[in-house]
């Protein structure tokens, strides 16, 4: 059981029931637990305590309600707590209907003694927990799905699904769109002349600036090695040059530190796309944004190009 000192929520409509509990509770070794109970009648007031206690206990028979239509109220208003059902009947159905419903655990009253509540306490706080280190996994597992380790941005895969989504959007409604491809320059003498490591935070680096840019209605991801890609959404073609620009001359300010504690500043070139009726899908939209990078390129880095409507091109 744990040293902390919990708080416990009864619910039912027994005063002397709530009392024997109490009681028993009391006398659990090593159990330091504060407990409050609470009327079936007043719902809200219940929902409103369950978001702070560590367990609830349910009594079955709450008048016009059971304790199963007390459960899904307190989880339908984000209760997540481990809650035991109670009953004064030992039908070996209501204990199955508890625990399909998502009871953490079941008590007959009449049977209830500090060794079962120690058993059944300790059971429901470890499969809280449980769960609870489940679920972290599962939210860290999305996130691997969904974004690269080095930068925090979107990856190539799931960049590419939500591009899709949104450039049909912005067709669909006429709303403007901008595609930017960015890539850092002489990122290959980066990495031969002072090592992967310092390459590797300086891609972090730039990722941290990039998230720190775009708005919560962007989409940003790596594109792959020092490539990355935006998406901004509502944003025509003077918009985008205007953030192009604000985070090259970013980027140009900011001095990276060298293993050798030199101060090094870094360049990247852009190339810009704009989303209208004459892209097709993503793939377009990319390719004509990786023309224009490979202009800025040509024209000799560190600057923005947009690309420019071409009948020989796509």
């Amino acid at each position: 059981m744990s040293d902390q000192r919990l708080l416990f929520l009864i619910i039912d409509d027994d005063p002397g029931d709530i009392e024997l509990l109490r009681r028993n509770l009391e006398t659990v070794p090593d159990l330091q637990a504060e407990i409050v109970s609470l009327s079936t009648s007043i719902k809200a007031q219940a929902i409103l305590a369950c978001r702070k206690v560590d367990l609830v206990f349910i009594d079955y028979r709450l008048g016009s309600n059971t304790g199963l239509d007390i459960f899904r109220v307190l989880r339908e208003a984000g209760c997540n707590q481990p809650m035991i059902m109670l009953t004064g009947m030992g039908n070996e159905m209501v204990a199955v209907e508890a625990m399909k419903a998502g009871f953490a655990d079941y008590l007959v009253k009449n049977s209830i003694d500090p060794a079962n509540l120690y058993r059944a306490i300790t059971n429901a706080l470890e499969k809280a927990a449980l769960m609870q280190q489940l679920e972290a996994q599962q939210k860290k597992l999305e996130e691997l799905a969904r974004f690269d380790v080095l930068t925090g941005l979107y990856n190539r895969r799931y960049f590419f699904e939500r591009l899709s989504t949104e450039i049909h959007r912005s067709l669909r409604y006429g709303h403007e769109f901008a595609l930017l491809m960015f890539d850092i320059d002489f990122f290959k003498s980066i990495n031969d002349t002072h090592g992967h490591l310092f390459g590797d935070l300086v891609l972090t680096r730039i990722g941290g600036m990039i998230r720190a840019h775009i708005r919560n209605t962007d989409i940003a991801g790596r594109f792959g090695g020092e490539e990355f890609i935006f998406g901004l959404c509502n944003t025509g073609r003077s918009g985008a040059e205007t953030f192009a620009e604000r985070i090259r001359k970013a980027i140009a300010a900011e001095p990276f530190i060298t293993p050798e504690q030199d101060a090094v500043h870094i360049t990247c070139s852009i190339g810009i796309s704009l989303v209208d009726s004459t892209t097709p899908d993503a793939p377009a939209a990319i390719y004509r944004a990786d023309k224009a990078l490979y202009e800025a390129k040509a024209a000799g880095r560190n600057r923005v190009c947009t690309w420019e409507s071409d009948p020989n091109n796509v």
